[in-house]
């Protein structure tokens, strides 16, 4: 075999290897970009993913701002944000024409706009744009990268191709999380409504859900839960007594201490919610929510209700720490006919269950937390206050 047909089989094979490895990193985009929920995390690595895989040297993603008739890049690597209308430059061509723009010298392209070279200590010498598509075929943004590192330094038909397909799975998920985003703030909405509707109903019950959901956060900061546990900590102590829409009047809103059969029937608040969060066919951010939310009133060392498992240490570590917190809180603000407690005595009577009703690890977070108490208590009441609804 001569030496011109060596090179030429290297040099298919080198191409043929090319491929499959840019399509292997096209794979792992898509896996990485359907993962992320949070959408300034998902635009960090779609750039990220931009230049690695166009081999640029930098990419800008552009997203339309539809009320200002703008284009703005959220992300541009090493550069301030950028803001251009709609129709102007090559970005803003794409993003009205939907056409892909290619362009191997862009000094010698009068649609370039130097000004963001000047301002940022940049040249830009070759640049590929492609418009992105939602599902329904609009025009969501634009994908822009910037100076091919490999020879011949321009980007090709084959990188025209690859980046279209990367803009297409950063619509999807940019689409995807800005729907996920929409349903949480749905789901915030009902939930929050649900706490203020109970509210009017008895005036205890919204700002308890409050100051337990922060005692709880700021528990579940100090034993270092992760994001999802903590989401679900969140949603868990908005809605724990959730079975309270199902106690009587009489019972929800007497004015002395329940005894006896009125105890009894009050405390099946606990079974009410497990009942109700399990027909609510949660998912999501909410999915465990139901397996937590219904056992913040059992104890460590078995008992407490409602009644069956799970008990002592299988009870999940997000319900012991919903019971310290509630505990802590029901102490401090008791309903009718109990002798509220100062914080230290509140801390002390909680020290006191430690290993017995209350998780050692939870308690001893909580005393860690002890000169904040205070002011998270005066935080989670002012956020309260920011949602209450007078339906008096």
């Amino acid at each position: 075999m001569n030496n011109c047909a060596h090179d030429a089989q290297f040099g298919e094979l080198e191409a043929a290897t090319r491929k499959v490895q840019r399509l292997e990193l096209l794979l792992q985009t898509a896996l990485d970009l359907s993962s992320e929920r949070d959408l300034n995390r998902l635009l960090d690595r779609i750039w990220e993913r931009l230049t690695e895989v166009m081999e640029a040297e930098r990419s800008t993603l552009f997203l339309i701002d539809e009320e200002k008739g703008e284009l703005w890049s959220r992300i541009a690597q090493r550069a301030e944000e950028i803001r251009l209308p709609i129709g102007r430059g090559i970005a803003g061509t794409v993003a009205r024409s939907g056409e892909i723009i290619n362009i191997p010298d862009a000094y010698r392209d009068p649609r370039f706009n130097p000004e963001f070279d000047s301002r940022t200590n940049f040249l830009t010498r070759s640049l590929l744009t492609v418009p992105m598509r939602d599902r329904d075929d609009n025009i969501i943004g634009v994908a822009q990268v910037l100076n091919k590192r490999e020879a011949p330094r321009v980007f090709t038909d084959q990188d025209e191709a690859l980046l279209s397909a990367l803009a297409s799975l950063a619509a999807v998920a940019i689409e995807n999380v800005s729907l996920f985003d929409e349903q949480r703030a749905s789901i915030e909405a009902i939930i929050t409504g649900l706490n203020i509707g109970m509210s009017g109903r008895d005036p205890h019950y919204g700002p308890h859900v409050f100051r337990v959901q922060a005692y709880s956060l700021a528990l579940g900061d100090e034993l270092g839960l992760s994001n999802g546990d903590r989401k679900t900590l969140r949603y868990s102590a908005l809605l724990h007594d959730l079975g309270q829409i199902g106690v009587p009047d009489t019972i929800l809103l007497k004015n002395t201490a329940l005894e006896g059969d009125e105890l009894l029937e009050f405390q099946l608040h606990a079974l009410k919610t497990k009942i109700l969060l399990d027909r609510m066919g949660l998912s999501g951010d909410l999915q465990e929510v139901p397996a937590i939310a219904p056992f913040n009133h059992k104890r460590l060392d078995a008992g407490g209700y409602p009644e069956g498992p799970p008990e002592g240490n299988d009870v999940p570590l997000l319900s012991r720490i919903l019971a310290v917190a509630d505990a802590l809180d029901l102490l401090i603000h008791p309903r009718p006919g109990q002798q509220p407690l100062s914080f230290p005595q509140a801390l002390d009577s909680i020290r006191s269950e430690a290993g017995k009703a209350f998780d050692p690890a939870a308690v001893q977070a909580l005393l860690r937390l002890a000169p904040r108490l205070e002011a998270i208590e005066a935080e989670a009441e002012a956020s309260y206050e920011e949602v209450r609804v007078d339906l008096g």
